[in-house]
């Protein structure tokens, strides 16, 4: 009886164990679908770190104290960030951030306006970005582009878009979220109403080569 009970303990922690790995899963994202899906958008340097009690399931939350240098979207909802907050753990999405360091984050807002941050926001250090993610967020690219919908594919050849779409081919052909369309491109409309890929390389000019016949 008690190696049986010892037995059913072990796969329940196991069972337990594997829910905590797998509580936070965060589908890859196109940098511009991550910035439209946001409450916020913001450029901040992390100046300190510090524990909070939280109402919600964990005991605690991180408190991050930021310095707001821009704000790209979100100005109408909440002018000013002095605080960010994640949860404690990455089982439950918790994001480790680097103080004195200057981040492009992205958040959602509560009830209280608070901003809430989390293993699936696009979160990156802004001297990893490159120059043209930048120029996207300086001239509104991303937020221009919001009306396009940009949606993965996985294998080639990938489906043809529809007409408000633009088909993310970096896990397909680079088998990677951080290739070339997401480092160099922001899906836009034309003056036809036709989304498609605009920026710098390859990705847009031969989008066409990876689509199946309709």
């Amino acid at each position: 009886m008690n190696t049986l009970v010892t037995g059913l303990l072990l796969s329940v922690l196991t069972l337990r164990l594997q829910e905590l790995v797998d509580a936070c899963t965060c589908l890859p994202v196109h940098p511009q679908t991550a910035f439209c899906n946001s409450d916020i958008v913001i450029r901040v340097s992390v100046t300190s770190k510090s524990l909070v009690s939280s109402n919600n399931m964990e005991p605690y939350t991180i408190q991050y104290a930021v310095k707001q240098e821009k704000i790209y979207e979100g100005f109408e909802k909440k002018k000013m960030v002095e605080y960010v907050y994640t949860a404690s753990s990455s089982a439950a999405c918790g994001v480790e951030l680097k103080l004195s360091i200057q981040y492009l984050i992205t958040g959602q807002l509560d009830t209280q306006g608070k901003v809430h941050i989390g293993i699936c926001n696009w979160i990156v250090p802004w001297d990893d970005l490159t120059s043209l993610q930048k120029r996207n967020l300086k001239w509104n690219k991303y937020k221009t582009g919001c009306s396009c919908q940009i949606v993965s594919c996985h294998s080639l050849p990938c489906s043809s878009p529809a007409k408000n779409q633009c088909i993310w081919t970096d896990l397909a052909t680079e088998k990677t979220p951080a290739g070339s369309q997401a480092k160099y491109n922001v899906c836009m409309k034309r003056d036809d109403g036709f989304c498609h890929w605009c920026g710098e390389g390859s990705a847009s000019a031969n989008e066409n080569i990876y689509y199946s016949e309709p």
